[in-house]
């Protein structure tokens, strides 16, 4: 049935949680920022907040970039430069292209059994193009498509019709299949716009207005449910 596949990047092929913690903690070590376990947790719940208003349209991505350090330092009590921050906790993060270890497995072998990849990340397009290349798998997606670039997000139905409509397959739908990790960016908008999804589960998280079309423990399982294209 399915073609053409459509990956998440954090959380799915790429190890966010990894990425996210070494670059705070060199952002924090180089402007003598508190980088301890729990400072960490207060700047991930921060950020994990702003990327879910983010994705829902209260904040944009550029408001997104600093609210997330103004949070931060207003929950340690602390002053800080959330401009200056954001902008080494970038050019950090670009620079981590830590992948999950079966993530290159996947990707080689699902594009030897003849389908086509595609990249689809809510993101920051300088680190997310950084960590793409630090990574080095660019070579095996057909297009790379990330939000700051398109100017909208998942779940936004606009995220996933630009995408088909750039790749010529909006009257073949069901030729794609949307995985990703997130049920509320990944799994909901490739619902809402007529995809097939698989949910590659990551946590205790339970469907509530979205169903997906596959349930996965984790991204290798792919190998077992797209054997080859038809």
């Amino acid at each position: 049935m399915y073609r053409h596949l459509f990956f998440d990047a954090d959380g799915t092929l790429f190890d966010f949680d990894r990425a996210e913690q070494q670059a705070f903690t060199l952002m924090a070590r180089e402007l003598s920022l508190p980088d301890d376990q729990d400072a960490f947790s207060l700047y991930k719940k921060s950020n994990e907040t702003c990327w879910k208003e983010f994705e829902r349209g209260v904040i944009s991505l550029a408001q997104l970039k600093t609210l997330r350090f103004e949070r931060f330092f207003s929950a340690l009590a602390i002053e800080g430069n959330s401009a200056l921050s954001s902008s080494r906790y970038q050019s950090h993060l670009a620079h981590q292209g830590i992948l999950f270890a079966e993530s290159i497995e996947v990707l080689e072998t699902l594009k030897r059994r003849g389908y086509a990849l595609y990249l689809a990340s809510n993101g920051i397009a300088e680190v997310q193009r950084g960590r793409i290349k630090a990574a080095g798998i660019g070579s095996y997606f057909k297009g790379i498509y990330i939000s700051e670039e398109l100017g909208v997000q998942k779940p936004d139905t606009r995220f996933f019709r630009y995408m088909l409509e750039q790749e010529q397959l909006l009257a073949d739908k069901k030729s794609c299949l949307m995985i990703g990790d997130s049920l509320s960016s990944d799994i909901k908008g490739g619902f809402d716009f007529g995809l097939d999804t698989a949910w590659i589960r990551t946590g205790t998280s339970e469907p509530k207005d979205v169903q997906p079309t596959y349930t996965l423990s984790q991204v290798n399982d792919l190998l077992n449910l797209l054997t080859s294209p038809l």
